[in-house]
């Protein structure tokens, strides 16, 4: 079975962005790039892949804050 979320980690800022895996997919097809959300460097590397989210968000603590996700701390 395919994985759905894809786990990738900025080389610059060091943060993560957690991808759909079908998305991303399609943005390569097209020619185009994946880039950092947070600083927009190219230089993002694959983590890991997944079907559950929280496997994804485990290494962090997150709540919720007005009916949004919020991350509270990082390890």
């Amino acid at each position: 079975m395919k994985e759905i979320y894809r786990t990738r980690i900025c080389g610059k800022c060091g943060k993560t962005n957690i991808l759909i895996n079908d998305e991303v997919e399609d943005t390569i097809k097209k020619g185009k790039y994946i880039s950092c959300s947070h600083c927009g460097s190219q230089r993002v590397v694959n983590e890991n892949e997944t079907s559950d989210l929280r496997k994804c968000m485990e290494h962090s603590s997150y709540k919720k804050v007005r009916g949004a996700i919020r991350q509270v701390r990082q390890e």
